[in-house]
């Protein structure tokens, strides 16, 4: 066991970094990186402000729908979901594959006394509501959209394939620790796990509580919409609001593939890949792309760092994050 844990372990980032370095590859093939360079120097400091503005109102509205979805299991202090949050940005900027997401989940879990099963699910709760609201909008602005239209069907593969792989991540980890159980209650421990993450969607048995995620949810995908926008016109991009709109449902869905901290290359990949129907050319639309990675990505995740030195907590916390199959026991 120990030794499959060390190599599940080492698996991940290779993996991330493998699929990373792909996108890489494939993205510097389209590129100069000389104008992409010029182009980002070029960019309005104004504009950028306001995008840095932009993020971090995001990251407040999405901390209060957080802070909805853990009152069920316990109240927590408005101050604590927003810093607990940005935490699990700054992981997600460490640890390839999204898993900050699961360090959330265990440190949070771990200091305000909640079960960290429950506090995994209403992280999964916010996911799927993201990826809900996400696939719905490029689904239907892109049958709207004839410049749009081939996005269709990648957008509902990429939402489909990542879910699928986290699930099916999940099971396996779950099904190999419990290989040595007899059925019945390898079963019956299955279905008490899903029954203790489902407990993180408690908050949505409320009108008053669902709505709020709703609404929460739908105001923060508005406020990236503009940041993307605000990020555009700063290094001379001119889109309309649709096509914003598209170009920043895809990049959230792109996260969605496993890959190195950060989704580096798989983002920006997506970005100029989904950008070239509206006519934008390959170097600036890196180089917008670029900065609404940065922007959005560095003010959460320093604010993250700030509360994990607060907190006397180190890096290796994130690093030794138990795996799905230990966080279940907890």
């Amino acid at each position: 066991m120990v030794a499959n844990d060390r190599w599940q372990r080492r698996a991940r980032p290779l993996a991330g970094w493998a699929i990373s370095a792909a996108f890489v590859v494939l993205l510097l093939a389209r590129v100069d990186l000389a104008e992409v360079a010029s182009a980002i120097i070029r960019a309005s400091l104004i504009g950028l402000v306001a995008a840095v503005g932009l993020v971090c109102l995001e990251a407040a509205l999405r901390a209060r729908r957080w802070q909805i979805l853990l009152a069920p299991s316990r109240p927590v202090a408005y101050r604590r979901a927003l810093g607990y949050l940005c935490v699990g940005y700054f992981a997600n900027s460490l640890l390839p594959a999204r898993l900050g997401d699961l360090a959330r989940a265990h440190l949070a879990g771990r200091d305000l006394g909640i079960p960290r099963l429950t506090t995994l699910g209403t992280i999964v709760v916010e996911r799927v509501a993201d990826a809900g609201l996400i696939v719905a909008t490029v689904v239907v602005l892109g049958l709207l959209t004839p410049a749009a239209r081939g996005l269709v069907a990648p957008a509902v593969v990429v939402a489909v394939v990542g879910g699928s792989v986290g699930v099916l991540v999940a099971v396996v980890m779950v099904a190999v620790e419990r290989r040595r159980h007899a059925l019945p209650g390898a079963i019956a421990r299955g279905i008490d796990l899903i029954r203790r993450i489902g407990e993180g969607g408690a908050a949505l048995r409320s009108w008053p509580r669902a709505a709020g995620v709703a609404l929460l949810t739908v105001t923060a995908f508005g406020i990236a919409v503009a940041e993307f926008w605000v990020i555009a016109g700063a290094v001379g991009l001119r889109l309309t609001p649709v096509e914003v709109a598209i170009v920043m449902g895809a990049l959230a869905l792109s996260t969605s593939i496993p890959a190195a901290p950060g989704s580096l290359g798989t983002y920006e990949l997506v970005g100029v890949a989904v950008l070239a129907p509206f006519g934008a050319d390959p170097s600036s639309a890196l180089a917008a792309v670029v900065l609404m990675h940065v922007v959005a990505t560095l003010p959460p995740a320093l604010l993250g760092l700030a509360v994990f030195m607060r907190l006397h907590l180190r890096v290796t916390d994130l690093r030794s994050t138990p795996a799905a199959d230990q966080v279940a026991t907890a």
